[in-house]
């Protein structure tokens, strides 16, 4: 800005890097304090984002949503998968079972039933017929 600037005033104290030296001009001091404004602004909005909980949860829900809609064709498949599988077991084991009927136990195949109806049903008949 301007080429003739005076050397600052020795104070006895190193510069320290990230901190400008004095400003020369009231206008140089008016830029300062409102950069350091908008500064100070941006970290207070900064901060009040970090601190308002009901944004920060409305933010994680968001993103578990997209999330979730990201991730729901290979959910779907992985469980449209797990059913096929169980379906086919379930098949396959009523198939090799004997479909479900009840079988008879070897020894019970060789048995030879009483043509006759059982006789409950031969008493019931005599006393209807008394």
């Amino acid at each position: 800005m301007n080429a003739h600037r005076a050397a600052p005033p020795d104070t006895g104290l190193p510069e320290t890097p990230g901190i400008p030296p004095d400003p020369e001009t009231p206008a140089e001091l008016r830029e300062r304090i409102e950069h350091t404004r908008r500064e100070l602004g941006d970290t207070l909005e900064e901060l009040a984002a970090r601190t308002d909980v009901r944004a920060l949860a409305h933010r994680r829900a968001s993103e578990a949503a997209r999330a979730g809609r990201r991730n729901a064709r290979p959910l779907a498949a992985v469980g449209g998968a797990v059913v096929a599988v169980a379906v086919a077991v379930l098949v396959i084991r009523q198939r090799r079972h004997g479909g479900g009927r009840v079988q008879a136990r070897p020894w019970q195949r060789l048995a030879v039933r009483d043509p006759r109806p059982p006789a409950s049903l031969r008493r019931l008949v005599a006393r209807r017929l008394r």
